[in-house]
């Protein structure tokens, strides 16, 4: 099969029942949740219930993003000023930026070279007396060995959060990925596996805790009380009507699909490790389910003719193979590079310009990611991929 004959499934997939949900709420009037108690739209409470259902969590607190809501978790954990926070050097900007937002420090870690997520290890060696939070980023939707973190932060009474951007229906030893910290938190922006278009969630399974970041995501307001009573900062980081009632119904088609995605990522790995040269992100020992936001996969240049990563991505593009780019390493980004970041806080003591971050400079330089979407396709599409490849040598 020839790239002329072959196509992949679009993002994001859609029908009747998500216009028609959208549809209704124009039509209801009601476009915004309420409070607790006075509400006005009833699908972000929904949503909320359904959510934390799936993700087998007590509460769920939607918001607008999944960068507010790691934000909403820090500030909620009483993470502050010059409080350092422990994060994976391969990540998207904001499981960082959320840190810096809070006024604290993020302190950059190595990940392990075959799950690409934090290596625990190297975490550990990272912890001072000024540290007071972990943030365990599941890239790819792939585990960090989440048992162990635990233990090292209970050891050390550290703070544990979970960024499940990519994690939607991950699964690490018997339990959903975001159960394991102290709460988890999760996006729903355009290209994730999830999403309308844009929103966020957080679960937890403390009351208290869960009432605490309730309060900060609704401008200080506490459940029940008089609207206007503002019993602590916080800000507006509701999630709008209109997000929660397309999620509900996307919810409801997330299921079959992130099966398909699980069932078609383990052939597909057959497939590719099978070729001299090419290595796929390795799930984390005890993983049984991965949301698969992307597709990652190293290759050995010089069993491919010596390609560079952007000439093997072209390559893959002309194929007509979708990809998605790769997230640069958090501590060559200028921001960080150059510590222009907030005023007033001393960041002498963090490790952007001195860490050792061999491993993740390697994993970037040969990491090609392949879109979710690709997990959606038959099997003839993922033989083509893995045809192509070898074709590519």
């Amino acid at each position: 099969m020839n790239k002329n004959q072959i196509t992949f499934p679009e993002w994001p997939v859609w029908d009747h029942d998500d216009v028609e949900a959208v549809k209704r709420v124009v039509e209801s009037g009601q476009w915004w949740c309420g409070a607790p108690a006075d509400q006005a739209g009833m699908h972000v409470w929904s949503f909320q219930k359904e959510f934390a259902s799936f993700q087998e969590a007590k509460h769920c607190i939607a918001v607008s993003n999944g960068t507010v809501a790691i934000e909403a978790v820090l500030l909620a954990l009483g993470i502050g000023l010059g409080d350092e926070v422990i994060v994976s050097d391969y990540t998207f900007f904001a499981s960082a930026s959320a840190v810096v937002a809070a006024n604290a420090v993020p302190i950059f870690c190595d990940i392990h070279p075959e799950t690409l997520v934090m290596d625990v290890d190297k975490a550990e060696k990272l912890i001072t007396d000024r540290t007071r939070a972990i943030i365990a980023v599941h890239l790819g939707g792939n585990p960090v060995e989440m048992d162990r973190l635990a233990s090292l932060a209970a050891e050390h009474g550290l703070k544990v959060i979970e960024d499940c951007a990519h994690a939607q229906g991950s699964r690490y030893k018997g339990r959903r990925i975001g159960n394991w910290g102290d709460a988890g938190t999760f996006s729903f922006q355009a290209s994730k596996v999830l999403t309308a278009g844009e929103g966020g969630a957080i679960i937890c399974n403390d009351a208290a805790l869960s009432d605490r970041i309730y309060s900060i995501t609704d401008c200080g307001r506490e459940k029940g009380d008089y609207f206007y009573a503002h019993h602590e900062y916080g800000a507006n980081f509701r999630m709008p009507e209109f997000s929660a009632a397309l999620l509900r119904t996307q919810l409801k088609k997330f299921r079959a699909q992130h099966e398909l995605r699980n069932q078609n990522a383990r052939y597909l790995a057959e497939r590719l490790n099978a070729i001299d040269g090419i290595s796929v992100m390795k799930p984390t020992p005890g993983t049984e389910e991965l949301g698969y936001y992307v597709y990652p996969f190293l290759f050995e240049p010089k069993r491919f003719r010596g390609m560079s990563k952007e000439q093997f991505v072209m390559a893959l593009e002309k194929g007509g193979i979708p990809t998605d780019d790769c997230y640069p390493p958090l501590h060559t980004l200028a921001c960080f590079r150059n510590k222009t970041l907030r005023k007033g806080i001393d960041y002498s003591h963090a490790n952007w310009d001195k860490g050792d971050f061999r491993i993740v400079l390697d994993v970037f330089s040969r990491s090609v990611q392949l879109a979710h979407y690709v997990l959606l396709a038959q099997k003839q599409q993922l033989d083509y991929i893995a045809d192509y490849i070898v074709s590519m040598k």
